[in-house]
């Protein structure tokens, strides 16, 4: 079955927000990066929760303005509160100025934690709580390892800045300084160049 018309185009949504639940904040949205493999947390959200001493750290991050620091220390077992969840995850603290929208980073591993499924067309998330079985038991029997199942959470996803995956590629190659110098950017419109593709494809006549 060939298809004339391109399906619609929607955003992407490999960042969405997460409003989250801490004593004495009154908003909190927590950016949810399926590309950051960390949990992120500003020193000033740290000292402001009175969380306990950060245990030392001795890795490096690269931002993503490609500048380099160094993390305070890690935040263990911070408890996340989502909907009716709560959620004991480990934040790596650094020092740079947090965008007054965002507070938080959570990656990949707290979504894993939630046991998040993510619809990314309907735009939902749902975090629960399941029955599962470990296969390591040492009788040979399988032992549950979760309680049963409590309730489903389900938010809705706040796309953040209704990111455009393609466009942010594309600008993120142009300002590559890596790439040679003798290529001419002047006259690049990436926008543009997309919607001419979309054009040409949805006109062809095969």
């Amino acid at each position: 079955m060939l298809l004339k018309k391109l399906p619609e185009k929607l955003g992407d949504l490999g960042k969405f927000l997460i409003p989250c639940d801490f004593p004495g904040m009154d908003i909190c949205h927590a950016l949810a990066d399926l590309g950051a493999s960390l949990n992120l947390m500003p020193i000033s959200i740290w000292k402001k929760l009175s969380l306990p001493e950060l245990t030392p750290t001795q890795i490096t991050l690269e931002l993503a303005d490609r500048s380099i620091t160094r993390p305070k220390g890690v935040a263990e077992d911070v408890c996340v509160k989502v909907g009716k969840f709560h959620f004991a995850t480990d934040f790596v603290v650094v020092d740079f100025e947090a965008d007054p929208r965002v507070l938080l980073i959570l990656g990949r591993s707290f979504l894993r934690i939630g046991r998040a499924l993510i619809d990314v067309y309907g735009e939902e998330i749902t975090l629960r709580e399941i029955l599962g079985f470990s296969k390591n038991s040492s009788g040979g029997n399988p032992t549950s390892t979760f309680e049963p199942i409590l309730f489903y959470s389900s938010l809705s996803l706040t796309p953040f800045e209704d990111s455009d995956f393609i466009l942010e590629e594309i600008n993120a190659y142009l300002k590559d300084e890596t790439v040679s110098p003798e290529i001419d950017h002047a006259d690049c419109d990436p926008k543009g160049d997309i919607c001419l593709i979309e054009k040409l494809l949805n006109n062809d006549p095969f």
